[in-house]
């Protein structure tokens, strides 16, 4: 069975940017959705900050996984599309848009209450049990010599990793 995003990936009216965006959706979200929640919930617990803009979650995505600055566009727009899902979970709230004065960028700016933190906080403990649950997938990417690093800097090797592979796969498509 085909998830509903991915039907509409077949629809000619979309464009290509759109097709791909679909596509990259619904092979990236659980991992995108990880690495945002992780960044929110840190940086709320040290700064109690709970308004993001869309750009800065995006940039965040592109450094952890080492995407280039070309793949800006792409990845703030897949960012958009999981706030507006978060915002109907109930996750986050809508600020405002604003518009740079000297180009057409703009950026959108989340609020995120207390419920939602914790709503995202139980996701993230969902995806680590899911992990954990996984390991046989997951632990030829953790070397014997590494036993010393902490667990966040391993899972972020492996995010790294699998998100890398994702996107080799994602860039072998025609």
């Amino acid at each position: 069975m085909v998830p509903q995003d991915l039907k509409n990936t077949t629809n000619t009216k979309l464009s290509s940017f759109e097709k791909g965006i679909k596509k990259r959706l619904g092979k990236e979200k659980p991992i995108i959705e990880w690495l945002m929640g992780e960044y929110i919930i840190g940086v709320n617990s040290k700064w109690h900050s709970d308004n993001f803009p869309s750009t800065q979650l995006a940039k965040v995505v592109l450094n952890i996984t080492g995407r280039s600055k070309k793949d800006f566009s792409s990845t703030h727009r897949i960012i958009r599309e999981i706030l507006k899902e978060w915002e109907k979970k109930g996750f986050c709230e809508y600020v405002m848009t604003t518009k740079y004065a000297h180009c057409r960028k703009t950026k959108m700016i989340y609020h995120f209450p207390a419920n939602g933190l914790k709503k995202i906080k139980e996701m993230i403990i969902d995806h680590h049990i899911d992990f954990i649950r996984k390991w046989d997938q997951w632990k030829h990417y953790v070397n014997p010599e590494d036993v010393m690093k902490t667990r966040d800097n391993i899972i972020n090797l492996i995010l790294f990793e699998y998100t890398n592979k994702i996107h080799k796969n994602i860039s072998n498509y025609p």
